[in-house]
């Protein structure tokens, strides 16, 4: 059935009771989706149905092919009732995982069985929440191809190198994280096969922290999505991202402190979207650094910004087809950033074709700016 994950599994058991030749019909289906109520945490007796429920599903599942087992659930329950549940779909060689804890406190996280982590078959496993990734022994996914980590805690700051070191095939890789004191990591990505990789940090912290280590090695990769949040100045002690020769698209969203390597590692994508701050574009302008884009088409430049900036990209894009920015050209203190360069910029004479300036105002400096743009590309 093409989308049976769409239904939740107690609606699918209900509808067997319709006719006695249908109640097992349901063990059938080989998605097992199970998700309890938000009231479980507050009712006993809520709490009681679901697990009478889901224990009498994954008996009575025992005997059936099962390729994907979906959890969602509150902690209230506990780590060995959870870990039970899981255990018992992962017997059924699963070939897709989702699994997801509300996350409440530190005391309520969930370690998950070592079992998940020594699939042969599993080829996608997403994890949300409120899950502690406690790598005792070593991972063996060698059949995984998209892994999601979303807003899980981690044991120690080489979980997640050492989650991925054990993971050979992978192709997409999403990690969503909140770092803080009592949440520090190295990120080591090392996989020759990745494809896809979507890298959300999170950076909380009162004070200076402790810096770590980010390296990123992804020869195939041709998928980027980069973004950095932070509330505080902070420098990792080593920070390495190593050439990605099979980029195609890139967006990046990352503070001034971490420098322009990741500049000269997306240099040869053919779609870029950029989003920094003014600290982190005078930066650029400063030491006069803009990699050559060889193969770039299109480029978008979100935040503060201003001309000379522009200019920068645009001479060093000469395939360059399509240009969306901000229409910010002016300094923090207001005044103009426009002035006609000379000679005009290569792209303008061979292939830019579609430019689209947002948050237009009309002021005089931005109409002289959009006069060139008609005049000379």
């Amino acid at each position: 059935m093409e989308g049976e994950g769409l239904i939740h599994q107690p609606i699918v058991v209900q509808t067997s009771v319709l006719s006695k030749r249908w109640v097992l019909l349901w063990t059938l289906v080989p998605t097992l989706n199970l998700q309890d109520s938000y009231r479980s945490i507050f009712d006993q007796q809520d709490r009681m149905k679901f697990v009478h429920f889901v224990d009498r599903v994954l008996f009575l599942k025992k005997s059936a092919s099962v390729e994907k087992f979906s959890l969602n659930c509150q902690p209230i329950y506990g780590q060995s009732c959870i870990n039970k549940w899981i255990c018992t779909a992962v017997e059924q060689g699963l070939r897709e995982v989702d699994i997801s804890v509300t996350e409440i406190s530190k005391e309520y996280l969930v370690k998950l069985p070592s079992g998940l982590f020594l699939m042969k078959t599993l080829k996608i496993l997403k994890l949300h929440g409120g899950i502690m990734v406690d790598v005792l022994v070593s991972v063996c996914l060698p059949s995984l191809k998209i892994l999601h980590l979303l807003r899980v805690k981690y044991a120690n700051a080489e979980s997640i190198s050492c989650f991925i070191s054990g993971c050979p095939s992978l192709e997409k890789l999403h990690i969503d994280v909140r770092i803080s004191p009592d949440n520090m990591m190295n990120f080591n990505i090392s996989v020759p096969t990745l494809i896809t990789l979507y890298l959300s940090l999170e950076y909380a912290f009162e004070e200076e922290p402790h810096a770590e280590n980010f390296e990123i090695n992804a020869p195939a990769l041709k998928n980027l999505i980069y973004i950095i949040y932070t509330s505080s100045v902070s420098m990792h002690k080593q920070y390495f991202v190593e050439n990605f020769p099979c980029i195609r698209e890139a967006n990046i969203c990352v503070p001034e402190f971490y420098r322009t390597e990741i500049l000269k590692a997306v240099s040869g994508v053919g779609c870029l979207r950029l989003t920094w701050n003014q600290d982190f574009f005078d930066l650029v302008l400063e030491y006069n650094f803009c990699p050559l884009f060889a193969n770039l088409t299109r480029l978008e430049l979100r935040g503060v910004m201003n001309w000379r900036l522009l200019l920068l990209f645009l001479e060093n894009s000469p395939k360059l087809e399509t240009l969306v920015a901000d229409y910010k050209i002016f300094r923090r203190d207001g005044r103009p950033r426009w002035g006609e360069p000379k000679p005009v910029v290569k792209c303008f004479l061979s292939s830019l074709s579609r430019v689209c300036f947002e948050d237009f105002r009309g002021l005089e400096e931005q109409v002289k700016m959009v006069e060139y743009f008609l005049m000379n590309a």
